[in-house]
């Protein structure tokens, strides 16, 4: 049985992959969303490795003929030739580095001799590693003095101090990031979608049908700040994304059901417009933000119900039950019991919000939901303890005894139709009590 926790909007995309026989890590709250793509930077201080190695160079006085840049960067090059690539700002590279604290000379990190390079996305890792890992070229080695005011990313860790760090790395691989757009405003040539966003075709489609907002997409997207900062990219990670456009931000639904398979399309965003739940996504940027999404292929899903033209505020004909959920039967079953808080119910359900954008339906996933009555939101356990098999009934739930606050979740009243599949009560089992008397012992499924 699949048990329902909480009653989720499922936004999420984690991904750990390899890409090239490499390891790149790197996780995404949803397609598009706004949340950045993030690798394993290398901590300023990050824990003892408990392995010791002998530094190359000695830690407090670099060398004369290093090389000292205007942000305070010192940078030796110890091996390898000039005339191979150099990474870009965006791209993911391949390292082998040993870290150590200046003053003390102790190792923090290593994975010299481990067999197994470390990948790094240059737009998210502290600015002096970046800086450093910009100047190399690929198959070089290179020892780094790498100053505090330029060797964390955001602050230095809890209980430590802000101190120089030193490196050795070898740089053994680089993976190429998409290619920054040329235009990160929108060109006077930009179209525009139904709610104002601006967009340029890419790449025609191959597809004749365009996609609708219950159909599983599978699309590929990389996203760029207003410097040209990539800070999310499915193509980087090797791996599409694969969900019907609603669980997206309402404009990458917009995006997505605007699209054929095959269509690659420039879109320039808000970064307001990529919120959920009315909030900002951890690692969203500010200002306009640029998406390239290319549509894969397009699965015909299952249609849900239409949008119930009283969505929008409880009608006059509505009850109430004494917390506040508003309820009106659209469907009488043939009667029966009604499951209490401590059953299990299954039911089909569809929800959306009060401008009438659907966030989530078991009816599109063609797999009625079962859970715990008294493990979903209060508006269900409220509401649907109301209800007898066979019943289909519209609620309109506050937001109090909704997701009020949630991350991530839909905010404000939020209205259901649902669908009374099953009652399934808590199972009876024998267990003894200490006098030796039998006695029943509830067990929830």
């Amino acid at each position: 049985m699949r048990r329902l926790a909480v009653l989720a909007v499922v936004t999420g995309l984690v991904a750990c992959q390899r890409t090239d026989g490499k390891q790149i890590a790197a996780s995404a709250k949803g397609s598009g969303s706004g949340s950045g793509l993030v690798t394993n930077v290398p901590k300023a201080t990050p824990r003892t490795q408990g392995e010791q190695v002998k530094p190359p160079l000695e830690l407090m006085n670099p060398p004369m003929d290093a090389v000292k840049t205007s942000s305070g960067l010192i940078y030796k090059k110890l091996s390898g030739a000039g005339d191979s690539p150099k990474p870009l700002r965006n791209d993911t590279v391949l390292v082998t580095y040993t870290g150590w604290r200046q003053t003390t000379g102790e190792t923090f990190f290593t994975n010299k001799g481990k067999g197994q390079p470390q990948a790094l996305a240059l737009a998210n890792l502290a600015p002096g590693f970046t800086e450093a890992l910009l100047l190399m070229h690929k198959g070089e080695s290179a020892m780094l003095w790498i100053p505090p005011s330029i060797g964390y990313k955001g602050s230095p860790p809890p209980g430590s101090s802000a101190e120089t760090l030193a490196y050795e790395v070898e740089l053994n691989d680089i993976i190429a990031a998409p290619i920054v757009p040329a235009d990160l405003t929108p060109p006077p040539t930009a179209l525009k979608l139904p709610s104002g966003l601006a967009y340029v075709v890419a790449k025609p489609g191959t597809g004749k049908d365009k996609a609708r907002y219950f159909d599983t997409v599978t699309f590929n997207y990389t996203a760029w700040d207003a410097t040209g900062r990539m800070f999310d990219s499915t193509e980087m990670r090797k791996r599409p994304a694969t969900v019907p456009p609603f669980r997206q931000s309402a404009a990458m639904e917009e995006i997505l059901t605007a699209m054929t398979a095959g269509e690659r399309m420039r879109v320039w965003i808000p970064a307001a417009k990529m919120q959920q739940g009315g909030k900002p996504l951890p690692g969203m940027p500010e200002g306009i933000l640029t998406y390239e999404v290319e549509t894969i292929s397009i699965a015909p899903g299952i249609e849900p119900p239409p949008k119930p033209a009283d969505v929008a505020a409880v009608p006059a004909d509505a009850k109430k039950t004494p917390k506040g959920v508003a309820y009106k039967v659209l469907r009488a079953g043939k009667g029966g019991p009604h499951p209490t808080v401590t059953d299990s119910v299954k039911v089909n359900y569809t929800g959306w919000t009060t401008d009438g954008r659907m966030f989530d339906s078991s009816v599109v996933k063609n797999e009625p939901a079962e859970f715990s009555l008294g493990g979903v939101i209060a508006g269900w356990t409220e509401g649907i303890p109301l209800m007898s098999v066979g019943d289909r009934v519209r609620f309109w739930i506050p937001d109090q005894l909704a997701f009020k606050g949630a991350a991530g979740r839909p905010q404000g009243m939020l209205v259901f139709d649902i669908e009374l599949l099953e009652i399934k009560p808590p199972v009876k089992v024998e267990a003894a009590d200490p006098a030796g008397q039998k006695a029943p012992l509830e067990i929830k499924k």
